[in-house]
């Protein structure tokens, strides 16, 4: 059995879809707010649950056997809102996350997603190892890295996200990816990125290769993992992919600087942060990765 935590947003989605194909896994499926409006699967059991009740995390936690393979994509995730909120985020990335890996503490496996964030800047002929010291910029950076080290004491797994980019799975909730493609269909211009980097890869593919990981390791001796594509692009660079995918006008993609870009975030944002995959290609058997749309 599969508990996906947090299922309901971008990647849990995925991470369904992919637990569906590629096993024949029942799923217990959580989410915070409003049931979910998907299509109804006898294999996924969606429940409500509120991260931070301790008392609920308990009570799920009866579901949980050494068989039970957990995916904890729980988290208050945008830095700018971090930076805001921070009480509010510590009790959702930090203490609600303590609380949850002590009562899952006897499941198969645990992984823990986490991010690039964690890295801090790096540079284009740079790329971060899992060994490498983490040195966050922001809040919502210190916080994965405090989340990952409290994973990491109770044996379970952190895996490292790039930038994700891909189409919304989420009925009525549209991702970047979808907003640039609809501006471009209506023939608006959208300003990109072209001189901040990251290994950015899909959903369908970071939810793939998490599910592979699992299904061929349970907890894997490989605690921390990144999962991230061959080479570093620009945000520029992801949505020509986007448009050379479904015909449009890359005339329509205009190359904007992050040096130049007052206002747009709050809070600080490494410009780069280029993942190395050399363990997660060795441990699945994978000559290459690039992004696919």
């Amino acid at each position: 059995m599969y508990l996906i935590v947090g299922a309901s947003g971008f990647l849990g989605r995925y991470c369904i879809k992919n637990v569906l194909e590629k096993t024949d896994e029942k799923i217990i499926a959580t989410y915070s707010n409003s049931l979910p409006n998907c299509d109804a699967n006898n294999r996924v059991d969606w429940k409500l649950l509120n991260i931070t009740d301790a008392d609920a995390v308990n009570d799920l936690a009866k579901s949980v056997d050494n068989d039970t393979k957990i995916i904890y994509l729980a988290a208050y995730h945008h830095p700018d809102k971090v930076q805001e909120n921070p009480e509010y985020a510590w009790n959702i990335n930090i203490t609600a996350l303590a609380n949850a890996v002590n009562a899952f503490h006897n499941a198969k496996c645990l992984y823990y997603s986490s991010t690039d964030t964690v890295y801090g800047e790096g540079h284009k002929d740079k790329k971060f190892t899992e060994t490498d010291k983490c040195a966050p910029v922001n809040t919502y950076g210190r916080q994965k890295v405090l989340a990952e080290q409290i994973t990491l004491a109770k044996n379970f797994n952190v895996v490292r996200f790039p930038f994700i980019f891909g189409p919304s799975l989420v009925p009525n909730r549209p991702h970047f990816f979808d907003k640039i493609r609809a501006d471009m269909e209506s023939g608006k211009t959208v300003e990109m990125f072209d001189d901040s980097y990251r290994s950015t890869l899909s959903f369908n593919q970071c939810a793939g290769f998490l599910i592979d990981i699992i299904e061929k390791f349970g907890t894997c001796d490989e605690h921390v993992l990144n999962i991230a594509a061959d080479k570093g692009m620009s945000k520029y660079d992801a949505a020509i992919a986007l448009a050379n995918k479904y015909g449009l006008d890359t005339k329509l993609i205009k190359p904007i600087s992050v040096k130049t870009a007052n206002g747009i975030f709050t809070a600080k944002r490494a410009e780069t942060a280029i993942l190395d995959n050399t363990k997660i290609k060795q441990l699945l058997n994978l000559k290459t990765i690039q992004l696919e749309l």
